[in-house]
């Protein structure tokens, strides 16, 4: 490599890197947060009124009883987790069955406690967008894609021109000089060649995420229209009283996968005739492999299911790998190990910046005091 293309790589990779180190410090910050968002919102969630364990409700029962939170809202999803199968959560919107705008309702099926505190407005909820579109809406989503792609550049050009010269450290050693500069530069450059993996993991992940809106529209206008083969000029079917016979009915065939969320028809994720009823794996990597099921609301009897297109099968897969929630406490902890590495990387690189710069001042204003002396002299 050239010294002039050195030359230019290294300026990128400094002033971005500059540039972006507030950010990184915002997203590595909230990122530790929602690493632990499940323990923290099970510590923060209020006391509810503890209601004996009775048979389960319906699901188009706990709709209706959503719908009194709300009066006048469409029931868009209902989804649960499956590792707590009990508790669903009903998703409503007022004026638009999109799903971006619905406001989520929480209802536990076997007692019947009911929390209607918007997502939005929780702690977690206010980490999430923060780190998601900096509490800017999809325009800040996509804002946030475009800083993700300034870092994986910082990061590349970090590995070209420091990759080959830390060939010649031993791991853990650094120069044996006392300037302060040199001890932090060398620890940015140890931390980012380690981490160098993983940094990439997790940006290239964020950045999916922050597509990941646009990517369900292209599913939605391309593929799913073609599967649910339904004219424009089908009137909507309303499947609030038919979810639980539907959610049966994908189950029935499926394979041992078990629901996770139903659409009902009409919103951005299914057809005004069909439910869109998404399909969750045993374990492993099936279990975050969706598949989708097809279930025609005026025929509730069976499903045809589908395959996601892999770009969507991508955007399933990089939730997990960005939060690394997918292999209890053990994983998180390493997760979080990581992400305070960021921060150390992106706290040496300023430091050895500005000292840097604070060392050139320093050699050019003694260069003009010795010059100094010299030209009085010569006067």
């Amino acid at each position: 490599m050239s010294p002039t293309l050195t030359r230019r790589l290294l300026a990128l990779h400094r002033w971005a890197g500059l540039i972006l180190s507030l950010n990184v410090l915002v997203f590595s910050l909230t990122g530790l947060i929602l690493i632990f968002h499940d323990e923290i919102a099970d510590a923060l969630a209020p006391a509810v009124e503890q209601r004996p364990v009775r048979e389960p409700m319906l699901l188009r029962d706990a709709i209706a009883v959503a719908k009194e939170k709300l009066p006048g809202a469409d029931a868009v999803f209902v989804s649960r987790d499956l590792e707590h199968p009990q508790r669903v959560f009903i998703g409503l919107g007022q004026g638009s069955r999109k799903l971006e705008d619905t406001k989520a309702i929480k209802i536990d099926l076997t007692t019947g406690n009911v929390d209607d505190q918007d997502f939005d407005d929780t702690f977690i909820g206010v980490v999430f967008h923060l780190h998601a579109d900096l509490l800017a809406g999809p325009i800040g989503g996509l804002v946030v894609g475009a800083i993700g792609l300034a870092l994986l550049l910082t990061l590349i050009t970090g590995a070209v021109i420091y990759g080959p010269m830390m060939k010649r450290f031993v791991f853990g050693t650094l120069r044996r000089d006392k300037h302060r500069r040199n001890l932090f530069a060398d620890l940015h450059k140890l931390v980012g060649v380690s981490t160098f993996g993983w940094l990439a993991l997790v940006v290239a992940t964020g950045i999916l995420l922050s597509l990941g809106s646009i990517l369900l529209q292209v599913y939605s206008q391309s593929e799913l229209r073609t599967l649910a083969k339904v004219e424009a000029s089908q009137q909507l079917v309303d499947g609030t009283p038919i979810v639980d016979e539907a959610v049966s009915a994908a189950e029935k065939s499926s394979g041992g996968r078990r629901w996770t969320i139903a659409i009902l028809p009409g919103s951005d994720l299914s057809s005004p005739r069909h439910f869109s009823i998404l399909m969750s794996g045993a374990g492993g990597i099936q279990k975050r492999l969706l598949r989708i099921a097809l279930v025609d609301a005026l025929n509730p009897t069976s499903a045809s299911y589908h395959d996601f297109p892999w770009y969507l099968q991508a955007l399933l897969i990089s939730e997990p790998l960005h939060f690394g929630d997918y292999g209890g406490l053990p994983l998180k902890l390493l997760w979080s190990l990581f992400t305070l590495s960021l921060i150390a990387l992106s706290a040496t690189g300023v430091y050895t910046f500005f000292s840097g710069r604070r060392s050139s001042a320093d050699k050019l204003s003694a260069r003009v005091q010795s010059a100094t002396p010299a030209t009085e002299g010569a006067a």
